[in-house]
């Protein structure tokens, strides 16, 4: 049992492997798609400056706050992905 458990194991690698070598980009597609819809989630929020702590993003029902200075979001996705989240990018937008 513990042979055929590395042998997949070895094989899943060689696939991944293989198709990492594919990618045009340093990126994931994976990663990609994800960054492209937080994008176009991105351009429905409404943000707005909070000279304290950052920026505030309105996503009804709730308010996410955006600290670039300190690279901290109250929704914790960019911290936990290593993608940007839809507020980061709302922000980087709004700052232009």
């Amino acid at each position: 049992m513990l042979e055929e458990i590395i042998c997949k194991v070895m094989k899943r690698m060689n696939q991944m492997r293989d198709f990492s070598e594919k990618w045009i980009i340093d990126v994931s597609p994976m990663a990609m798609e994800v960054l492209v819809e937080n994008g176009e989630y991105a351009s429905n929020y409404e943000v707005r400056f909070n000279g304290d702590i950052g920026f505030e993003i309105g996503d009804p029902p709730y308010t996410h706050i955006v600290n670039v200075k300190r690279k901290q979001y109250s929704c914790r996705s960019w911290q936990l992905k290593k993608i940007p989240c839809a507020h980061a990018i709302a922000v980087m937008h709004y700052k232009g």
